[in-house]
């Protein structure tokens, strides 16, 4: 397993639409418990979810070769 980054980068809603917009290969993996996602009426298309506690075999299964966000 390939270490973690020194430091994560965190962007915003406008950054990520922008990146979005410019066709730019991004997987969104929406990690929010369950009960979070069904109160929200925020699911973004084409995300992958993954809830927190997921088994290391979902998480193994992200491309490593694509910038991931996580909301």
């Amino acid at each position: 397993m390939e270490p973690l980054p020194e430091q994560i980068e965190r962007i915003g809603k406008s950054e990520l639409r922008d990146k979005l917009q410019r066709g730019e290969d991004v997987i969104i993996v929406d990690a929010r418990s369950a009960s979070a996602y069904e109160a929200s009426n925020i699911k973004p298309k084409g995300s992958v979810r993954i809830v927190p506690g997921a088994s290391n075999g979902e998480i193994s299964r992200l491309p490593r070769d694509k910038t991931i966000v996580t909301v």
